[in-house]
């Protein structure tokens, strides 16, 4: 029974076309998934597609190494969603990841205002630049799966552009980095009190610098965080992201992941 749940949300995921992209290569003519089976019951509840999919088409090779072509899974959501845990967990189990945080890179230029243009070009080019190492690394063979995990997007510049001209520009950089690449756009979630208790803890244990940089991006405001909330909700309804994923635990949110990737560590023989 749960092999035949776990092959129903796999056909649901192949119909918003990018997110499936690495399964629908491991999926034969018939349809039917290689036999895998389910790591524990509820996996398969824990990512969804999202019913506004719409990803853009493929003008590029994208990379990699063979055959196989490197794949991008762009995590992204609201500050206190589970991403970086997500990110820590994924890269313990040796896949590649870029963590690259905007506060970090606050912290790292304080010439510049969190709240600049320059701040986020500085945050975009970080992120332009590791999608080139992914690719030297895939070529040399040296990417687990192929697959490549980042904690942010090109969609990130723009949601906290906080009205500046510039959003709608990272906005078509994004795009035209989907067209370029295989990759999938992922929509992190968590129930609410995960994410208070998240961003309460950050701004507790941070040292004086990040904690006034986490103070200027109004991490401990409500209303902001709500606005961006609403602005991630925004671009799910216009069709950015294949898929939803819910983080509020870290170990089912990255078993999930996973296992909707048809990737990771083999499952345990049955006896």
């Amino acid at each position: 029974e749960c092999n035949l749940v776990a092959g129903s949300f796999v056909m649901r995921s192949l119909q918003t076309g990018a997110l499936m992209m690495r399964v629908a290569r491991r999926v034969s003519s018939h349809g039917a998934r290689r036999a895998l089976s389910t790591p524990f019951p509820g996996i398969e509840k824990g990512m969804w597609p999202s019913p506004n999919a719409r990803p853009p088409p493929r003008t590029g090779d994208g990379g990699g190494s063979g055959n196989d072509e490197l794949h991008l899974v762009f995590l992204e959501g609201g500050a206190g969603v589970g991403k970086a845990n997500i990110l820590w967990k994924l890269n313990k189990l040796g896949y590649d990841i870029h963590a690259d945080g905007f506060v970090k890179r606050c912290l790292d230029h304080p010439q510049y205002p969190p709240d600049s243009a320059v701040a986020l070009h500085e945050w975009a080019g970080g992120m332009l630049s590791a999608i080139d190492d992914a690719r030297e690394r895939s070529r040399a063979g040296l990417v687990r799966d192929n697959v490549v995990f980042f904690g942010r997007s090109l969609l990130s510049p723009a949601v906290y552009a906080r009205g500046l001209p510039c959003a709608v520009y990272y906005r078509q950089v994004m795009q035209e980095v989907r067209q370029a690449h295989s990759s999938s756009m992922v929509l992190c979630r968590s129930e609410g009190y995960a994410v208070t208790q998240r961003m309460s803890g950050r701004l507790f244990d941070a040292k004086p610098a990040e904690r006034e940089v986490r103070l200027a991006l109004g991490e401990d405001e409500e209303a902001y965080q709500r606005s961006v909330e609403e602005a991630y909700g925004q671009l799910e309804q216009e069709g950015w992201f294949d898929a939803i994923l819910d983080t509020s635990s870290s170990k089912l949110g990255v078993a999930a992941l996973l296992h909707a990737l048809d990737i990771g560590p083999a499952p345990a023989p049955e006896e």
